[in-house]
């Protein structure tokens, strides 16, 4: 099993996170809270020690969740979590004043059940209020040893800029695999001059990258695959089956899910330091968890790129 350091932090991490948007229940179907403690106890027991959250899953019932699962776990778990988003309606509004996201923080420790959070993220950029604002309110929440580290996600390179000059940022974490390549261009560059870890979601782009589907799911327009990754519509449709059918070639060759090889391409990345990795069910984690385990060969990795461009470009 590998662990990767969080830059400029004492945070050793597994390669997967367990990522936990799908606790809450709002834009992947329906869950059962007591299987979710069950993925959470398990991806413990597995070697994994960084899940990470967000008070908007679910309007904190992920939170939820996972506080209580807590209390059953011994080994030592980072927490990674967020602020500023909040429900309107059946929209989601940006809001990272220092009066929200405060409130944002008192809530997310109440519902884990924890004094301190290891690592706290902007989870979205807000155009309306000055960003000194709420990062001088997240140096405050470290003072006050509410949170350890400052993070963002989806930072483009501009506001990375910014940042980086009003507090010590340890992360970005971004959306990243082998079908959503744009912070190849700038982001992973800068951040690998600032010494800033890159956290990646969507490692299998919504599933679609496991190889499971065969044919485009039916889905409600609250699913995410309606409405966050188009890659359930063509054309993209056709041009992802072409690419999942060579991850899958070379997973048989390894006698591994495919959704390992997807991965593990975004984990041979520079300055990938974990992957998030959602898991429904004990079934699904058990068949991610050992992509910590291996690394793809550069034939292997020169094959993907190859069938990418052929594919894509």
């Amino acid at each position: 099993m590998e662990y990767r350091k969080i830059s400029n932090t004492d945070m050793e991490v597994t390669t997967i996170t367990l990522g936990t948007w799908v606790f809450g229940g709002d834009c992947w179907g329906e869950v059962d809270d007591e299987q979710s403690m069950r993925v959470v106890e398990k991806a413990v027991d597995s070697g994994i020690n960084m899940i990470d959250t967000a008070p908007i899953y679910g309007t904190g019932r992920s939170e939820s969740v996972i506080g209580k699962a807590l209390k059953r776990i011994k080994n030592k778990v980072y927490i990674a979590t967020k602020c500023g988003l909040k429900p309107e309606g059946r929209s989601i509004q940006v809001d990272q004043s220092a009066k929200f996201i405060r409130q944002d923080l008192e809530g997310s420790l109440k519902r884990l059940g924890i004094d301190t959070i290891d690592l706290y993220q902007i989870h979205f950029p807000d155009d309306k209020i000055p960003l000194e604002e709420t990062l001088s309110e997240m140096m405050k929440f470290v003072e006050e040893g509410k949170i350890r580290y400052i993070g963002v996600s989806n930072f483009e390179k501009d506001l990375l800029q910014e940042a980086v000059k009003i507090a010590p940022i340890v992360s970005n974490q971004m959306h990243y695999s082998l079908l959503h390549r744009d912070i190849e261009d700038e982001v992973i560059p800068f951040c690998r001059e600032k010494g800033i870890s890159i956290l990646a979601y969507g490692s299998l782009g919504g599933g679609i990258l496991t190889g499971k589907y065969k044919e485009p799911p039916k889905v409600s327009k609250r699913d995410v695959k309606s409405f966050y990754y188009d890659y359930y519509r063509e054309p993209a449709w056709s041009k992802t089956c072409e690419l999942v059918s060579t991850l899958k070639e070379i997973a048989e060759g390894r006698g591994v899910p495919t959704s390992q090889v997807a991965v593990n391409w975004v984990l041979s990345k520079e300055n990938v330091e974990t992957c998030l990795v959602g898991c429904r069910t004990e079934e699904q984690l058990a068949k991610n968890v050992s992509a910590m385990d291996w690394k793809l060969a550069e034939e292997e990795l020169d094959r993907i790129q190859k069938k990418y461009d052929q594919v894509f470009t």
